[in-house]
């Protein structure tokens, strides 16, 4: 159960919850008009310059570090999917762990650490983030951490649980190339 209601699903809302059918989707539905143009803008990552595999990196760590299992269980699995190893997996989903034996790797985690910390991140960690990947990386990569910040603290205020698993991602990216989201 939920500590804030679900809304009651009239046809239209029922249409717009099957185009995406996760419990944030059926929360966003209490909002009038927003839940389709949040999903197209959110999903619009899926064909960013970052790579998928980053992607996923930042949106476990933005869950980890914000404590929102919701992302976790919706994007656990889409990291593995798309080459995160199991072991690199734990220590991203672990906010005490900082040091990855990888430079880069080690840039993107303090950055999205400050980040969610500071609702900003440090000029010091976007300036070491700077050196391991180009401007409009690096300005995706806020963008994709700040949306999920945005998404976690929807989830988390308003008390939505998180789903029995992950969404199937293939299913949500026919919907994209069918233009439907």
């Amino acid at each position: 159960m939920t500590a804030f209601p679900y809304p009651q699903l009239d046809e239209e809302k029922e249409s717009e919850y099957e185009l995406f059918p996760i419990n944030l989707t059926r929360m966003m539905l209490h909002t009038q008009g927003q839940t389709v143009p949040y999903l197209h803008y959110a999903l619009s990552f899926r064909h960013a310059k970052i790579t998928a595999q980053l992607r996923e990196r930042v949106i476990v760590r933005v869950g980890a570090v914000a404590g929102c299992e919701y992302q976790l269980v919706q994007h656990k699995s889409e990291a593995l999917r798309t080459g995160t190893t199991p072991e690199l997996l734990a220590g991203l989903t672990d906010p005490e762990h900082r040091e990855f034996g990888d430079e880069s790797l080690t840039a993107l985690v303090g950055y999205v650490d400050s980040l969610v910390a500071h609702v900003g991140a440090e000029e010091s960690a976007r300036d070491e983030l700077r050196k391991h990947f180009p401007d409009n990386e690096v300005a995706e990569i806020t963008l994709l951490a700040s949306t999920y910040v945005l998404c976690a603290s929807f989830l988390k205020s308003l008390g939505v649980q998180p789903d029995d698993g992950p969404v199937d991602w293939s299913t949500v990216d026919a919907h994209i190339t069918a233009g439907r989201l």
